[in-house]
């Protein structure tokens, strides 16, 4: 297949497609960005560059033969537009100051609106900001704001500092986010507001406890899970218990009490019984729940007991049923929740390679069939509606200033960008407080070359586990 996007040959192209990547230096992060989004013949169409770096880009331009300009001087087609905001986001000590930054930016991408070639992209690149106690995610806002000019096409993760812990590696330093939008057939370059809660809960919301939560979690990490076995190959979209064991232990104490309400194969109470922690939960499936009960009785009575180091004593419980209808009555207060929603109907999507395969070994592909099941509600906002009523009923189970951590992501479906992760906490914030996300960075699965020679389209690589404090 012929190129006509970029100057990139396959085997080039293939590693910017992850969502995400191991942040070395500005010169390697624009270097990248200009080599992938500039076309691959010499053009008079200029690159649009806004922040704090332009003699380090315009140099980079130079050896690529790139003509870099800037908002005062632009003039005729523009074929890439990027904007460095994380030096000034960094700077900021108010809300307002970001305001008037966002409004600044606004103004700039309509005013080069008619100039951007068609079908070509502008890159923002930006951090979520923690302000004292406040935790505000500037760049979902960002993000929102700019969709309505430009379509939202996709989102990268750049992770500073890495460093190997117990075989997680992870950083206690930032993250930052490459945005990406395109002008294209469904793009009008007009700015609507786009109304969350994002902000407007940040200003009057704070973080009560700083129990276990930024300071002792990563902001991101790389996690090679053990291989599934028989019975937990069997579910769709199963979750790693070495996932769910670093959280409650960050969050929790021996005997708390964990609820996963949408249970799985168990992973969640499985972790929790083995970290010394009661383990409750629903799971909307009789086929699954009877899978996860089994494996959490193994534990707790195992049938060979020499295989075993310690017979487990605390409780579990997982009920067989609808998610929705959780009262407090059915569990002890909740000390902590973790839990992966459905990705939407993602999971009835035909055609997808990884869905083929678990055809071909004979394996479901869905969560099941029941008109009950969030993950078979094909309306996105009835979805995530739904979804965001399920975790409010929840929180009457929850113990005052507990956490609950969600594992998502955001979601391309048919061409189109559904950001999941910022929607749904964004509905959340109406009644909890957000603390900074975390990234699951998955690095053992091969890349495909979505898009080749025509456009961008990453393999989603990383997972937001979002957590909220119910307040006091």
């Amino acid at each position: 297949m012929v190129n006509r996007f970029n100057r990139l040959t396959s085997k080039e192209w293939l590693p910017f497609q992850k969502s995400w990547f191991k942040y070395e230096s500005d010169t390697k992060l624009y270097s990248d960005n200009l080599r992938f989004f500039c076309k691959a013949e010499p053009s008079e169409e200029k690159v649009l560059y806004f922040g704090r770096n332009f003699d380090l880009v315009s140099s980079i331009g130079k050896e690529l033969k790139i003509d870099v300009t800037t908002e005062d001087q632009y003039d005729g087609p523009l074929q890439f537009a990027l904007i460095d905001l994380r030096e000034t986001i960094q700077g900021i000590k108010d809300l307002s100051e970001y305001i008037v930054l966002r409004d600044q930016v606004i103004s700039l991408l309509g005013k080069v609106y008619r100039h951007m070639i068609h079908r070509r992209f502008v890159c923002i690149l930006m951090p979520n900001l923690q302000l004292e106690n406040q935790y505000l995610p500037l760049a979902w806002d960002m993000a929102m704001q700019i969709s309505s000019m430009y379509s939202l096409k996709d989102e990268k993760i750049g992770c500073l500092n890495l460093h190997d812990e117990n075989q997680v590696e992870s950083t206690r330093k930032d993250v930052f986010y490459s945005l990406y939008f395109r002008k294209d057939e469904n793009s009008t370059g007009i700015y609507s507001p786009h109304v969350h809660n994002l902000l407007n809960s940040a200003q009057d919301k704070k973080i009560e406890s700083q129990r276990g939560p930024t300071n002792h979690v990563p902001a991101w990490f790389i996690l090679k899970p053990a291989p599934r076995k028989k019975n937990e190959i069997l579910h769709p979209a199963k979750y790693p218990e070495e996932l769910v064991l670093m959280f409650i232990e960050k969050f929790t104490d021996k005997d708390a009490n964990i609820l996963d309400p949408m249970s799985g194969t168990g992973s969640t109470q499985v972790a929790s019984l083995k970290s010394g922690r009661n383990a409750y939960g629903t799971e909307l499936s009789s086929y699954f729940a009877e899978i996860a009960t089994n494996r959490c009785s193994e534990l707790i009575d195992p049938q060979a007991p020499e295989l075993f180091a310690n017979k487990m004593a605390n409780n579990f419980a997982i009920l067989n049923k609808d998610a929705r209808l959780i009262s407090s009555a059915d569990f002890p207060e909740i000390d902590y929740m973790i839990t992966s929603p459905p990705y939407w109907d993602m999971l009835n999507m035909k055609g997808a390679e990884n869905q083929a395969k678990r055809i071909e070994k004979g394996l479901q592909t869905n969560y099941s069939e029941s008109d009950d099941d969030l993950g078979n509600i094909s309306d996105y906002n009835y979805f995530l509606n739904d979804l965001i009523e399920v975790y409010f009923n929840l929180l009457n189970c929850m113990k005052p200033g507990s956490f609950l951590t969600i594992v998502v992501k955001n979601i391309k479906k048919k061409g189109r960008n559904y950001p999941f992760a910022w929607d749904l906490a964004s509905g959340l914030m109406q009644k909890v407080h957000i603390l900074p996300e975390v990234f699951w960075c998955q690095d053992d699965i091969n890349l495909a070359p979505y898009g080749y020679g025509n456009t961008f389209v990453s393999n989603t690589f990383h997972q937001y586990c979002l957590t909220f404090q119910k307040p006091n």
